[in-house]
């Protein structure tokens, strides 16, 4: 059943959930490509620099970060 629903997705939307899964910002991949297609975006993300990926990633915040700031109770 879940291969057919994937099998009805338009390219927009599998361009849409690459990005997602991928933390990828939809938005300007899509300004830098002018278009939402899958194909031409793994080709795209294929020539990127290592320095450049950061351009089009989705900023996460770091929880072991924010943990590091509070107190954990002694063991």
């Amino acid at each position: 059943m879940e291969l057919d629903e994937n099998l009805e997705l338009t390219s927009e939307e599998i361009f849409e959930i690459v990005c997602q899964e991928s933390h990828l910002n939809t938005d300007f991949l899509k300004q830098a490509l002018g278009c939402k297609c899958p194909f031409a975006l793994i080709g795209f993300i294929n020539e990127l620099e290592f320095n450049e990926f950061s351009i089009y990633s989705v900023i996460i915040e770091d929880l072991n970060t924010h943990s590091q700031n509070v107190k954990q109770p002694a063991i």
